[in-house]
């Protein structure tokens, strides 16, 4: 039969790597730990960016959006849609079956017996469940009169909250409770563990809290679109169809559409998995498969090293009939069992890392969505044994055939003492320097990363973020319907928390966290701007007077805020020290003016007068922006901090309150009042993110430490990998070369010249991969370009330092690879050597 040769070269191969232990243990440890790299990556590769998600109508779900085709972000073109255009192009569109507008990861107040709590939710039209394909498991989905005007609240609930917060109750559809200050029904519960787009709990008319208002209000919103595309229907005409509207829009709608000419329209899963994060994930699987290539050029050279030692089995072999195809096939039959019982380790530690990962993530204060989970599925099985059958062919083919090309009576005439042919040495020290070149790829990745989070984690913030606290509110209109009714509750907060014995000072801020504000163009009174790109970007940020005196930055030149700047009696602004320098030079920038503008439409807000200047603090979050520095500008609570300026004043439906401690008290230890202090106020209001600036950046850095350990422990075993390799390849070339030496020896050479001899031969070998590992990383850089550099936070791509360092860490391991062999290499006994021969 056509499997007995097969099952004949498995036992042969059993029984000959079972006496060759050695070489089995190591071979399956390094191949074990390319395989286990590989398979957890790509479970990662495939949970975020393949998988996608798991709906019925999951293959036809896509976002659209009108772009601004001049215009970039960190995750592409900036867009947008209003609920006006969406409701105006909803029923003109052809391409879709079905749309709806939402906006996901919102703050929802909701009371439930008397208990005040924030979650995560969203607020979407009424086809947004069926253009997913999914249902509520009790009750009913969302109707259109749910979004028609004065239509009673109801909301579709998480199985989470029915679960944690219900209890379970049976008779949970109808149950009143109140949201955002409203009262509302429940009408469904949603199957367990649908918790969609992110991680919301429950689901609200979109309309019901946020009215269809015209394009110029400032308080419309820009929903994110959702439509499921016809069948038959293509991206691209799609796309066609919506850059036609978008031109439309644009001249019929200057004031808010003029800049957004080009249409959107990208599968769903791409909408939730922005380039920088599919580059980082990208580059992470090509970590592990430069990882699993060290592996295999190492098992090589040990498949060379067996085969020399082998040479007069082989020859044997062959003299009694064995082709040259069947010693090819045993040798690769060999190297598929090592491979096959390495890949099972492999995949056994990556179960483990897969459910370490998972744990891990969800832990995050902003942990991935709930769609995304890091399993070994079929797929990542499918890759491990892809990789596992390329890594036996890369491993074992080059050897079986060299070694199958011996001559078989030079090979026997030698009596059995082996030998290396000149290219089996060649290859063999060409697969050193691969390994060095690979090796110094993946270190500079590595400690480029390294060095990026270090600088997320010690940015210099200009003040001690862990000497306060902070946590965020929302108003909601069902509570607070006017920016009056929004005012007389800040004030009111305000005053009874400086009233407090335990807070020294008091302020507001529409700081997100304590982490980020926002940015946008400005223009400086008296300068021309002819083009888009002449408007530098600015920081910008709401507070209360006390502001300054919690971060503790002084007053330069100028005055403080006062109670009474309002923008109806005069639009003012305080600017940081960088604005002042970067727009004003040594000129003093009171008294000048300037104007900031809406990041999207460019529709410019009032002239501010500049009443102060304080020292700066940073402003922007511990992440990379583009086009944006540490200038930055504060304008009071109650004033827009960019774009047109509204008769009804700005008063922002979130804030973060900021406390300080009174003398001797820990910040820490001001949640508990603050939380009292507030509830004072309004019992109804949820305080949610309580805790130190500290942790709040904390929280937004973490899923960069773990890329950062990721790619730390690459290059680790990379390192680890590749001293391995050089060790094995001087060892076996010192074996090979015992009666050289031992004639040197005798001729007369010392030890330190064997010494040196043996020593340069490692130090060429690790010099040109060193340089090659160079030119590569280089290129590979200039190829990424921006790309590579949106990853990186604070660090180039070129930094010198990093590089410096690698040469320095690969040389000095490659010495000590090399040393052991070169020492051993001058105990050589000249009589033992010569005797041997």
């Amino acid at each position: 039969m056509v499997t007995d040769p097969f099952i004949r070269d498995l036992r042969i191969g059993l029984r000959v790597l079972l006496r060759e232990k050695g070489f089995c243990a190591m071979a399956v440890i390094v191949l074990a730990l390319g395989i286990c790299g590989v398979t957890t990556t790509f479970s990662v590769v495939n949970g975020v960016m393949l998988r996608g998600f798991s709906f019925p109508n999951a293959s036809r779900l896509v976002s659209v959006s009108f772009v601004d085709p001049t215009s970039r972000n960190i995750s592409g073109a900036n867009g947008q849609v209003t609920a006006k255009d969406f409701e105006e192009l909803r029923p003109k569109q052809r391409s879709f079956e079905l749309m709806a507008a939402y906006l996901n990861g919102s703050t929802v107040n909701a009371t439930i017996d008397g208990t005040p709590r924030r979650y995560t939710g969203a607020y979407v039209t009424d086809p947004f469940l069926r253009i997913l394909g999914v249902a509520p498991s009790l009750g009913r989905d969302l109707r259109p009169e749910d979004n028609a005007p004065g239509a009673e609240k109801v909301a579709i609930i998480g199985y989470g909250i029915w679960q944690r917060d219900f209890g379970g109750a049976a008779d949970i559809i109808g149950k009143p409770l109140r949201i955002n200050g409203t009262p509302a029904t429940i009408v469904g519960v949603m199957p367990q563990g649908f918790a969609f787009p992110v991680n919301e709990e429950l689901w609200i008319p979109l309309y019901s809290e946020f009215p269809v208002r015209e394009r110029k209000d400032p308080r419309s919103i820009n929903p994110a679109v959702l439509a499921l595309i016809k069948p038959g229907v293509s991206l691209d005409q799609a796309n066609a169809e919506m850059a036609t509207f978008a031109k439309h829009f644009a001249q019929a709608y200057p004031d808010t559409n003029k800049q957004f000419t080009a249409g959107r329209v990208e599968p769903l899963l791409k909408t939730y998995t922005p380039l920088p994060l599919r580059g980082t994930l990208l580059t992470m699987l090509a970590f592990c498969v430069g990882l699993l290539l060290i592996g295999c050029v190492n098992v090589m050279n040990m498949q060379f090293a067996r085969a020399t030692l082998r040479a007069r089995e082989l020859a044997i072999r062959s003299s009694l009939g064995a082709s040259r195809f069947r010693l090819i096939l045993q040798m690769l039959t060999e190297s598929l069992l090592v491979t096959v019982v390495g890949t099972v380790v492999g995949v056994g530690l990556a179960w483990y890392c897969c459910d370490l990962l998972n744990a891990t993530v969800r832990n995050f204060d902003n942990p991935p969505p709930s769609w995304i989970s890091f399993d070994l599925d079929g797929p990542v099985l499918a890759f491990s044994v892809i990789a596992m059958l390329l890594a036996a062919i890369v491993s074992g083919l080059l050897p079986a055939w060299m070694a199958s090309r011996a001559n078989v009576i030079s090979v026997l005439k030698e009596g059995g003492r082996g030998g290396t042919s000149r290219a089996t040495r060649v290859v063999m020290r060409g697969l050193v320097v691969l390994q060095v070149v690979v090796t110094c790829v993946l270190l500079i990745g590595s400690l480029l990363q390294m060095q990026s989070i270090l600088k997320q984690q010690t940015i210099d913030y200009g003040y001690d973020t862990d000497s306060i606290m902070s946590a965020r509110m929302g108003l909601m209109d069902g509570a607070y319907p006017t920016p009056e009714n929004k005012t007389i509750f800040f004030d009111r907060l305000v005053r009874e928390l400086q009233a407090h014995s335990e807070f020294d000072a008091v302020a507001l801020t529409n700081k997100f966290r304590m982490v980020f504000s926002g940015s946008g163009p400005v223009e400086i009174e008296g300068k021309e701007y002819k083009e888009k790109k002449d408007r530098l970007n600015a920081n910008f940020e709401q507070v209360t007077p006390g502001y300054f005196q919690i971060l503790g930055q002084t007053m330069i030149e100028g005055r403080n805020f006062q109670e009474d700047d309002l923008d109806t009696k005069l639009p003012v602004a305080i600017v940081n020290a960088a604005f002042a320098r970067k727009h004003f030079g040594n000129e003093s920038p009171l008294a000048r003016r300037f104007r900031a503008l809406d990041g999207n439409t460019l529709q410019p807000g009032p002239w501010r007068t500049i009443v102060g200047v304080v020292t700066t603090v940073r402003m922007m979050p511990p992440f990379n922006i583009p086009n944006v520095d540490e200038t930055g500008f504060y304008v009071p609570f109650y004033s827009p901090a960019s774009g047109p300026a509204q008769a009804s004043g700005s008063v922002s439906q979130f804030a973060t309150v900021v406390v300080k401690p009174r003398g001797g008290l820990r910040a820490g230890a001001l949640a508990n009042p603050l939380r009292r202090e507030v509830a004072k106020v309004d019992s109804n209001l949820p305080l949610y993110y309580v805790d130190t600036p500290r942790r709040q950046i904390d929280g937004f850095v973490s899923q960069s430490r773990i890329v950062a350990v990721m790619f730390s422990i690459f290059g680790l075993v990379a390192m680890v990998m590749a001293a391995v390799g050089i060790y094995g390849v001087m060892s076996f070339s010192v074996s090979q070369r015992t009666q050289e030496l031992g004639v040197r020896m005798a001729l007369g050479a010392d030890k330190r010249r064997i010494l040196r001899m043996v020593l340069g031969q490692g130090s060429l070998q690790t010099g040109l991969g060193v340089a090659l590992g160079l030119l590569v990383t280089l290129a590979l850089a200039g190829i990424a370009g921006d790309g590579i550099q949106s990853v990186l936070f604070g660090v180039s791509a070129r930094d010198p330092f990093v590089y410096l360092a690698v040469v320095a860490l690969v040389a000095i391991v490659s010495l000590f690879a090399t040393l052991v062999p070169a020492r051993r290499a001058t105990r050589v006994d000249p009589m033992v050597a010569l005797r041997a021969e």
